[in-house]
């Protein structure tokens, strides 16, 4: 491991700890039951995965990240309608969205959540509404301690 990869884990194990799981506590909180053929755009770590003890396919575009699959969440490498439930954490803003749904099966739900500052959520919420206008709100919460996201629990 070089030191650069030393400092980035040191820094994402704090960041995990102090931040994420704290959101993910509020997100299990709003979250229906999790079935079926899941997928998770920017996996990264594969965290979320781990802390609700669910198994996803993966995707990223970081080698080193617990993606299964190395590949764009804009061009998703996926036949149509194979999955059921797509998570999308702290990658939606990377992204342009639009393959999401061609990926999803009729009544799939998607999870997606990007950052917030106080006084922008609605403008994030009309934002994020916009990308996927084939899908309904379910849920929505702002969930952090430190650092705040808007989280959206969308039905296709």
């Amino acid at each position: 491991m070089t030191s650069d990869n030393m400092f980035t884990e040191k820094i994402y194990s704090r960041w995990m700890k102090e931040n994420q799981l704290a959101k993910y506590k509020h997100l299990k909180e709003i979250l229906p039951e999790i079935k079926g053929n899941v997928l998770d755009i920017g996996v990264g770590p594969g965290w979320f995965e781990e802390f609700l003890g669910i198994k996803a396919i993966g995707i990223d575009v970081d080698r080193e990240s617990a993606a299964r699959v190395i590949a764009s969440g804009d061009f998703l490498p996926f036949r149509d309608k194979t999955f059921d439930f797509v998570v999308c954490l702290d990658t939606i803003h990377l992204l342009n969205g639009k393959d999401v749904s061609r990926v999803m099966r009729g009544n799939g739900i998607l999870l997606v959540s990007h950052f917030v500052n106080k006084g922008n959520e609605e403008k994030v919420k009309k934002t994020l509404l916009n990308m996927f206008p084939e899908f309904k709100l379910s849920e929505g919460r702002i969930v952090g301690n430190k650092e705040k996201d808007l989280v959206l629990v969308l039905k296709k």
